[in-house]
């Protein structure tokens, strides 16, 4: 592909045209700023009738031309215009691009919550690769100790974090790139963080005063309350119109201390209540308009009349399965009148690596429900759960083929092809973008399907990397599968062989030294969950093993330590460091 994001239309012409201006080495907002202030190579028409993101752009052996109605519409065409320069090397084809975003809305959530909270230069460096691809939305998401929170100073005091300074630094980060920061701040379930703190533990649902709960009880006036002061101290930090109240996984709704209030009024109803009464507080004292997760109502569509006017619900699925249930829910929420978001994810959390041949389904099928149903925006997700011990590095190219999908959803998937063109562009956008220019991309692709030899396919997660965060002694997740079912090693010595293969061919490539560690590390990881996998099926037998599996944490750890504070803030890192040594002294135990 010439460009990336694909544009909607591109003819090419005769000749070519030499920039007369170097302006290969320039940053996107000052490429901007200089096509704004009358570069010599580049005309600027403007043109009401265009919509407010759509461009054109013609290149012509006299010089450059870009047409549009407004700042937006010049910022995209200066994207694609960048880029053309940086790969023809200032000798530009001529052609002409007619191009417009086919979804209004395409962001990007990193979860900020969980473990791994990146430092403020970390977050820029994202919002620059995002900036790159068209994306308009960007989403921080918070559910306990990751900022300071004026209303809780005593909670943050000890450690560092991101402050209000921080993130109006940030905001306008984003507004120079064209971009929107939303707040995302939970208000109801996957309130653990908060409610184990023993100030805060009794605004929970729970059934025994022992118990950690994590999802706040909506009947009592100290919870709203307690909202209400985490907005106070977040939401004026922030200029976006939006908020992401989130609300999703709400586990203790309709149990415990409001089991028989949910039973008069109905689940539905109790959830619609809570979420009209934070949006009214918002609306009233913000002048914002909610997001907020739709998996707790998607199935009470009698009740979708009780949602906001300006509400945005957000419909997330990230497997399969959840992604071909989607077209339902769309239908309903189109007829119904509610706005909403399709919202797929990078799937690395869970995995370490990812599960590509997931994710470019899952974000494939988001896209394209979304154009065909009329949402408003392409949400892509990335998430922190187990300690988020993943590195960035690995969201890369879920980031760029969503950043495609958002922009040019191409033709409808015809049960062929599976758009490897789009897979293919994204790969080699990130391998110009941040590898400069080495090709590791589709190693990682082929490390992030390494799955596909485990016995069991697992719900958001692979086998090896969940079994780092499980005790040796546990060989059963949830319902989802038990070690004493996956038969024998082969599979995982499949693992471990294909992982070491793979990351041969990887070490073979001479690019960035920091996000090769970051790579081989991961790396080492799925092998060691894999190996700890074939200790669960039979632990008598694998006291010989004990030694080099202590080894390999002994060196995983401080490698862990050093990459991660290079990036985030310390405060997080023992979420998986804990798991770490745990299995080191399980495995220890069994000598």
């Amino acid at each position: 592909m010439i460009l990336f994001p694909a544009p909607r239309k591109i003819e090419y012409g005769e000749g070519a045209y030499r920039m007369k201006h170097c302006y290969a080495g320039s940053d996107l907002p000052g490429f901007y700023q200089a096509i704004r202030s009358g570069a010599e190579d580049v005309c600027v028409s403007l043109n009401p009738l265009m919509e407010k993101e759509e461009y054109r752009l013609e290149v012509s052996v006299g010089g450059v031309m870009i047409s549009a109605s407004c700042d937006e519409g010049i910022f995209r065409a200066a994207t694609s215009l960048l880029q053309l320069i940086r790969r023809q090397k200032g000798l530009l084809a001529c052609m002409t691009i007619e191009d417009k975003p086919e979804i209004g809305r395409r962001g990007y959530m990193l979860d900020i919550s969980r473990g791994r909270m990146p430092k403020v230069e970390t977050i820029k460096t994202m919002i620059d690769f995002l900036a790159s691809l068209k994306y308009n939305e960007f989403q921080l998401y918070m559910e306990g100790d990751c900022f300071k929170y004026a209303a809780y100073p005593d909670e943050t005091r000890d450690f560092d974090c991101l402050t209000p300074e921080d993130i109006q630094a940030l905001d306008a980060y984003c507004r120079e790139r064209f971009m929107d920061l939303v707040p995302n701040q939970n208000s109801f379930g996957h309130m653990y963080t908060w409610l184990k703190k023993p100030n805060f533990h009794h605004l929970g649902l729970f059934e025994d005063e022992n118990d950690v709960p994590s999802t706040l009880n909506p009947l009592l006036p100290e919870s709203f309350e307690f909202m209400c002061n985490l907005y106070k101290s977040l939401l004026p930090h922030f200029s976006s119109e939006y908020v992401n109240i989130g609300l999703d996984e709400a586990y203790g709704l309709g149990r415990y201390q409001i089991e028989e209030y949910c039973r008069e009024r109905g689940k539905d109803v109790v959830f619609m209540e809570w979420l009209n009464k934070l949006n009214d507080h918002i609306k009233e004292n913000y002048g914002k308009k909610v997001m907020f997760w739709a998996d707790m109502i998607y199935n009470y569509p009698q009740s979708y009349h009780m949602v906001p006017k300006d509400a945005v619900a957000l419909e997330w699925g990230y497997e399969l399965i959840q992604s071909q249930r989607m077209t339902d829910h769309c239908i309903a929420y189109r007829d119904a009148g509610v706005r909403y978001y399709v919202c797929p994810s990078t799937n690395t959390h869970g995995a370490l690596a990812g599960r590509m041949d997931v994710t470019t389904f899952n974000i494939r099928t988001c896209a394209e429900l979304a154009v065909e149903y009329g949402a408003e925006g392409l949400l892509l997700t990335d998430w922190g759960d187990g300690g988020h011990p993943q590195f960035g590095v690995w969201s890369m190219v879920p980031c760029a083929l969503s950043g495609q999908y958002g922009w040019n959803t191409g033709k409808p998937q015809d049960g062929e092809s599976f758009k490897a063109d789009f897979i293919r562009g994204a790969e080699d956008f990130v391998d110009e973008f941040v590898f400069g220019g080495a090709k590791v991309s589709r190693l990682m692709y082929r490390m992030a399907n390494y799955y596909l030899l485990e016995p069991e396919r697992v719900h958001v997660c692979t086998m090896s990397a969940k079994h780092l965060t499980l005790p040796v002694s546990e060989t059963r997740y949830a319902h989802l599968f038990d070690m004493k079912d996956s038969g024998d090693d082969f599979y995982f010595d499949n693992v471990t062989d294909y992982v070491r293969r793979v990351l041969t061919d990887i070490e073979k490539i001479d690019f960035d030294e920091r996000m090769k560690r970051e790579i081989r590390l991961n790396s080492k990881m799925i092998i060691l969950g894999s190996e700890l996998c074939k200790v669960k099926l039979h632990p008598q037998d694998s006291v010989g093993k004990v030694d080099e599996l202590v080894a390999m944490i002994d060196e995983i750890v401080p490698e862990y330590t050093e990459l991660w504070n290079f990036r985030n803030y310390e405060k997080g890192i023992d979420k998986f460091l804990k798991h770490m040594t745990d299995r080191r002294a399980e495995l220890l135990a069994l000598k």
